[in-house]
């Protein structure tokens, strides 16, 4: 995971969480083939939609104030909705499906991997046209933390807005382009799954 975006203490509190609600459903007699499956596959999900929606190609945008600001606002209050809101509303069973791995939230990774595919795209092309980084002379972000109250929905749909905003008004000019073939994203690599112990 990148340094940049890592999440730390949260993806500790998941895998030891999982981890040992596993090893404890193994050790009351539950047949472990199956739950080693099922928690292999679901964080095999969760990192791979990690991935795609938040590290994949972000680099081409990191740097230009603009694009880095507004992709901060997105990725921080979405993790804000969807991640850790979650504990505070489920409990602590909450921490033994990892982010993006539960159900219902593919949606979520999938809005996710699309705005950060498409700031990646309005970068690619400034980097260009000569126009990456052009706001970012003098500009401070003065970003009050996001909290779990009623105003973080409205926080993330203003952050959306301005998304929009900009799609309007530069985005469309990459609507219907591909990106250059070295600037093609590469795969995840696949991680060998744990085994149950014999």
């Amino acid at each position: 995971m990148d340094p940049f975006y890592s999440p730390g203490m949260d993806w500790i509190g998941f895998t030891a969480t999982a981890t040992a609600h596993l090893v404890d459903g193994c050790l009351r007699g539950r047949p472990a083939a199956e739950r080693v499956a099922r928690h292999n596959e679901r964080f095999r999900l969760s990192y791979t939609r990690w991935f795609d929606a938040i590290y994949r190609d972000k680099y081409y945008y990191m740097g230009d104030h603009e694009l880095m600001t507004l992709s901060f606002r997105l990725d921080l209050g979405l993790y804000y909705l969807g991640v850790v809101s979650r504990p505070f509303q489920r409990g602590e069973s909450a921490l033994e499906i990892p982010a993006f791995a539960g159900e219902g939230s593919g949606v979520a990774a999938r809005l996710l991997a699309l705005y950060n595919r498409r700031l990646a795209a309005i970068a690619r092309r400034r980097l260009a046209v000569g126009t990456w980084g052009r706001k970012n002379t003098g500009r401070y972000f003065p970003f009050m933390s996001y909290q779990l109250d009623r105003r973080l929905p409205w926080r993330v749909l203003w952050a959306l807005l301005l998304w929009g905003k900009l799609e309007l008004t530069e985005g469309w000019r990459t609507w219907f382009t591909a990106p250059a073939l070295d600037a093609r994203p590469r795969s995840v690599p696949t991680l060998a799954p744990l085994s149950p112990a014999p």
